[in-house]
Order: structure tokens, then C-alpha cells, then sequence
């Protein structure tokens, strides 16, 4: 080869014979023996390349100043991960070449400062004089791929190559890493979980590229030369995983394609295995074929993920396709260079593969924006489509609401008649008791019985006749109960508020004691009324009913002692009083049994209470109970004082 001072470049490889050690025992100087043998070969292709082999190369090349003047020229090897590299320069003498004299020694534990240049390839520096001639002996191994690209370059044509070169690739990556960091966030905001996916899978690639090109020594990890000469395997099972992750996510394989999720699985799993078992297996030949099936697995899978997605309408569909196959020509273009070694150019397929990777990360970008577009479009007509639904189900839900509002009312009035009926045969069982008395003793007692039945019957009468008139059918019920409150048709078992009148207590508090006196003289209690001439405001029944409920309550439970029923005048109201002897009770059971069907531990139909605080509360009454256990209770019904005989007074 003729070399040139300045402005110089030249690809030193159709100028290369080749000499393979098996067993890396040659020295330089036995190698240099064997140079005019037939031991070097010529190199058959236009490009350095033996596969994978972990075989030791010797390469011969003979150059020639071709200038009046001494000159220094670079040595380019374009191989990052070699393993171990040695360049000797070889001058040429009278009767053939002299001693080898090394000028580039690189072995596995040197790190990136050891290089006589920062620059991500092995580069070797040679002068030689005005016409000189000299031979180039290379040796070199690599775990990974054997391809050097090997080139001599003028010192002025390297360095402004390299500036050139480095501007180009990191402005590349940059672009690269920075649309993709904007569309991840873009699409993250809009909830798209394929996008995050779509980020790793694109900085895994561009980790891959950076590597392959030798800046990770360069950047990444320059004191850790033994993991970058095995870093590409593990990286590429990155770079695999997330891309099969990211098609899966995109496809929703899980969902639409079961049996394609199938494979992603098995393909995930594939890549598991692969980075953790390259550490311990990088060095054999056929686990990097094994490296290469699983890139091919891969790649097969996002083109089919993407047939898949186009054949189902998915919307993006096509610009995943277009991505995937995008992606694919320079990946294949890269299998079939490591299975054809010295047909592909490695520099070539890089720079082919930075391009791809941008025109695929757009491509996917679109795709995950379209999809989104088409999410939402259904999202969209599927709330238009609820929203219809919905209209309809809530006219069902207010008829159906209708029809049960109208049951409720039905419920709420029989629940009304019922308690009407218990209420009325609770006060009449008071008036009856006070009967049977009468009849057991009509005999000795006739005139005085005949006007204690005759107030009872005529109680009775008035009685049933105010708290049955309302069951009739022709009643019409308000519609508005509070069915929400366990007591409601207790409670409005009586509406309508009777009219009230003025009169003397004494009437009611005499036909009371009628009534019950005879029963408490039966039990051997002490009854007494107070009377009194002291007029009232009220419901005459009403009232009648309150007191006789008190008053039958106060003999029935009073086993020893007496009862007295008084009233006495208290500024604008009269307060009538029953005190009993009973066992009493506490003011929480009180509370408790002012509740209708509450009963206490004496027994009971628990209404007689309940009757009398809710017909008290109708007639604008108060009602109190005082009660100590074991000494008996007081109930206390104020009732308004006549207003005519206020005047009076």
C-alpha cells in the first residue's frame, strides 16, 4: 500500500494475508517466519471477519512511504472489544524484514486510560522515512465478534475524522434518546402504560448501539474492561425482553392474542435466561449462535405482533408494523454478517442501525399515539353508548321506584290499620277487666254495677267508634310515611288531632277510678282519687285514654301497697298524677318502654307506655315518669287549664 502524508485514508484490507492460531502459541517473531509461507493466506473478501472463534489471528501487510518526507500515520482497528491486540511495525532491510518492533499492546485487564488515545478504537501510531517500506503484523482475539476493520489514515485526516465521526453518532443517539424521552412522557400523561415500555425498549437499543461502538468502554464503564468484553450479550437480552414486553403491552396480547402472549412469555423467559447465563457462558461459540436464534425469535415476533395488531383494526396497527419491519432489516442484515463473516461491514450496519432506530422509535411512537387516538374514540362511544344505557335504565329504575313508593304507602297504611287495631284492643282489654269485676259482684251491688257497666259500655262504644272509623277503605292515605322509621306506623296510628273541649278533670279522673278500683281492691291494694273541681282543655277520650292506660298499668304491676290518682293546678296547666307502690324502674328502661312493643321484665304487650307518650304528643300534652326501682313511679300527664275557668279565677 502507497501511503500519503496528508489528506490520507485507505482500507488496508485487500492488502491483508492472514495466519490462524488455534492455540495462540505463536510469538511475533515465529509468526514473522512464517509470512513468506504458505501458512498466510489472502483474505478472500473485502472485509477482516472469521465469525466466532476463540482462535488467535496474524495478520501481514506490507506499506511504502510513498512521499520525499518522513511521515507519521494511524493504524485504525476498528474492533472495540478485542480481548488482546499487539501491533508490530516490521521495517523492511536489504535481504527482507528486520525484528518486530511493538507499537500497540492491549490485553484484557487494561483499562480505557491505558490507550494512547481517548478514542473508542484501537488505534496504533507508525512513521516511517521518505520511500520506506515495512510490514504491518497484527494479532488479535475477540470473545465476541472477530471483524476488524482495519484502515491507515493520515494524522490530519484521523483527527478531523473522529471529531466528524463522534459529532455524527452522539448527534444521532441524541435526537434518538430525546424524541423518545419526549413521546414516553407525552404518552405516560396519557395513561399509556406501552409507553413506558416503549421508553426502556428504546434506551436498551441505543445501550446496545453505544456499546457496540465502543463508546461504553469510552463513557460507561472504562475501569471494567473484562465486563465490557462480554457486556454485548447481556445488554442485547435487555434489549430483547423490553421490546418483546413493549409489542406484548401494545397488542394487549394477554387479552386479544393468547396464543401470541404464549410466545412473548416463552420469549421473556428466553431472555432471562440468556443475560444471567452470559457471564458464565460467553466465551463458547455456541452460545452466541444461540444469542443470534433468540434475536431472530424475537424479531419474528414483533413483525408477527404487528401483523396481529393490523389484521384486528387496532388503530396504530400499521405504524407498528412499519416499525417492526424497520427494525428488523438491520438486525438481519447484522445475523446474517455474524453467519456470513467478511460479507457485511459492521461499521455500516451501525450507522444502518442508528437510522432504523430512529425511523423505527418514530414509527412507534405514532403507533402508540394512534392507538391511544383510537382508545379514546372508543372510550368516547362507549360513554355515548353508557350514557344512552343509562337514561333508560334510570326511567326503569324512577318506575320501579314509583311502583314501590306505592307499595310502601300500602304497606305504611295496613301497617297503620294493624296498629290501630292493636291500640284500640289494648284499651279495650282496661274497660273489660273493669266489667268482669262489676258482673262478679252484681249481685250485692246491683244499682251502683249497673252505672259502672253503663260508663264502661258507653266508653267502650265511643272508643271503637274513634279508632275504627278510620280502617274503611275509602280512607286516602297522604302518601308521605317515613318508612325509614321502624316506629312511623305506630306513630301515625291516629292523624287527625280530635277537637278539644272544656270540662271538669273529675269527669275523667271518676270514671278512671270506677273503672279500676274494684280490680285494686281485688289484689289488696289501697286505690284513691283525689278530686278535684278544676277544669281542662282537651280531648275528653283522648285524656280518658291516657289515664286509664297509666292507671291499668300502675294495678297490674303493683303487687303491695296503693295507687293514687290526683291532679293539682300548676300556673296555666293542670297535672295529673298516678303514684304507685310498683317494683319501678330505671330511667333508661322508661325511655326504653316509651318504645310501642318494648316490654319490660314484668311482662306485658309493650303498647301501654307507647300509647300514652304518642297520644300525649297528638294532644299537646307532656308526659314524665318518674321511677325508682323497688320504691314505685310517679306519671305525670299535663294537660292545659280551662280558659274559662282561667277567666273566671
Amino acid at each position: 500500500m502507497q501511503l500519503q502524508r496528508t489528506d490520507f485514508h485507505a482500507d488496508l484490507a485487500p492488502h491483508v494475508r492472514y495466519l490462524i492460531d488455534g492455540e495462540h502459541a505463536l510469538s511475533a517473531e515465529q509468526a514473522l517466519d512464517l509470512v513468506s509461507t504458505d501458512r498466510f493466506k489472502q483474505i478472500e473478501t473485502t472485509i477482516v471477519d472469521f465469525g466466532f472463534t476463540k482462535a488467535r489471528f496474524w495478520l501481514w501487510a506490507e506499506v511504502e512511504n510513498a512521499s520525499d518526507e518522513a511521515g507519521t500515520w494511524k493504524l485504525l482497528l476498528s474492533n472495540p472489544l478485542s480481548d488482546a491486540l499487539a501491533v508490530y511495525v516490521v521495517p523492511e532491510t536489504g535481504d527482507g524484514f528486520g525484528a518486530p518492533v511493538e507499537i500497540l499492546s492491549h490485553t484484557l485487564d487494561e483499562p480505557f486510560a491505558a490507550r494512547e488515545l481517548a478514542y473508542r478504537n484501537h488505534v496504533a501510531t507508525f512513521r516511517l522515512g521518505a520511500h520506506e517500506r515495512a510490514g504491518l503484523l497484527i494479532a488479535y482475539a475477540s470473545k465476541a465478534a472477530t471483524q476488524q476493520i482495519l484502515s491507515v489514515e493520515s494524522p490530519d485526516y484521523f483527527f478531523a475524522q473522529v471529531d466528524q465521526e463522534d459529532m455524527h453518532n452522539f448527534l444521532v443517539l441524541g435526537l434518538l434518546l430525546g424524541m423518545t424521552l419526549v413521546s414516553v412522557i407525552y404518552l405516560t400523561a396519557l395513561r399509556s402504560r406501552a409507553a413506558l415500555y416503549y421508553g426502556v425498549y428504546i434506551c436498551a437499543a441505543a445501550l446496545y448501539l453505544f456499546q457496540t461502538d465502543g463508546y461504553g468502554f469510552q463513557f460507561l464503564w472504562p475501569k471494567s474492561p473484562a465486563w465490557n468484553s462480554m457486556a454485548v450479550i447481556p445488554i442485547g437480552a435487555l434489549w430483547a425482553a423490553s421490546g418483546l414486553q413493549f409489542a406484548r403491552s401494545f397488542v394487549d396480547a394477554p387479552n386479544n392474542h393468547p396464543t401470541l402472549n404464549t410466545l412473548f412469555l416463552g420469549g421473556l423467559v428466553a431472555s432471562g435466561l440468556m443475560f444471567a447465563s452470559s457471564f458464565w457462558l460467553f466465551e463458547a461459540s455456541w452460545f452466541k449462535f444461540i444469542a443470534l436464534a433468540l434475536a431472530v425469535y424475537c424479531t419474528s415476533l414483533y413483525v408477527a405482533a404487528g401483523v396481529a395488531a393490523v389484521r384486528r383494526g387496532q388503530a396504530g396497527g400499521r405504524f407498528f408494523l412499519a416499525g417492526a419491519l424497520i427494525v428488523v432489516a438491520p438486525i438481519l442484515v447484522g445475523l446474517v454478517s455474524y453467519a456470513l463473516p467478511g460479507q457485511f461491514s459492521q461499521d455500516m450496519i451501525g450507522h444502518g442501525a442508528r437510522y432504523a432506530l430512529g425511523l423505527e422509535g418514530t414509527a412507534f411512537a405514532l403507533a402508540i399515539f394512534a392507538n391511544l387516538l383510537g382508545i379514546r374514540r372508543e372510550r368516547d362511544e362507549a360513554m355515548r353508548r353508557e350514557i344512552v344505557e343509562t337514561k333508560e335504565k334510570l326511567a326503569a329504575v324512577e318506575a320501579l321506584q314509583e311502583a314501590r313508593q306505592k307499595h310502601a304507602r300500602a304497606v305504611q297504611l295496613a301497617e297503620r290499620r294493624r296498629d290501630q287495631l292493636a291500640t284500640t284492643a289494648h284499651d279495650i282489654q282496661q274497660p273489660l277487666a273493669s266489667l268482669r269485676m262489676a258482673l262478679r259482684q252484681m249481685e250485692t251491688l246491683a244499682g251502683l254495677d249497673r252505672d259502672k257497666i253503663a260508663g264502661s259500655l258507653s266508653y267502650l262504644d265511643q272508643l271503637i267508634d274513634r279508632n275504627l272509623k278510620d280502617t274503611r277503605p275509602s280512607t286516602v292515605d297522604d302518601g308521605h310515611g317515613e318508612m325509614d322509621d321502624p316506629h312511623a306506623s305506630f306513630a301515625a296510628a291516629t292523624q287527625d288531632k280530635p277537637a278539644a273541649e272544656d270540662f271538669p278533670v273529675s269527669v275523667v279522673l271518676g270514671n278512671v277510678a270506677r273503672m279500676f278500683e274494684a280490680e285494686a281492691h281485688e289484689k289488696g291494694l289501697g286505690f284513691r282519687m283525689v278530686p278535684s273541681s278544676l277544669h281542662v282543655t282537651a280531648d275528653p277520650i283522648g285524656l280518658m285514654r291516657i289515664v286509664s292506660n297509666l292507671v291499668s298499668n300502675a294495678v297490674k304491676y303493683t303487687d303491695q301497697g296503693r295507687i293514687l290518682l290526683g291532679c293539682r293546678r300548676e300556673q296555666d296547666r293542670v297535672r295529673i298524677e298516678i303514684r304507685d307502690t310498683g317494683p319501678g324502674m330505671t330511667q333508661e328502661e322508661a325511655g326504653r318502654l316509651l318504645k310501642p312493643y318494648q316490654k319490660g321484665e314484668t311482662g306485658g304487650t309493650g303498647l301501654g307506655l307507647a300509647v300514652v307518650s304518642r297520644l300525649a304528643r297528638e294532644q299537646g300534652f307532656s308526659f314524665d315518669v318518674t321511677s325508682t326501682p323497688g320504691r314505685g313511679s310517679v306519671f305525670t300527664v299535663s294537660v292545659p287549664r280551662s280558659g274559662t275557668q282561667n277567666a273566671a279565677t
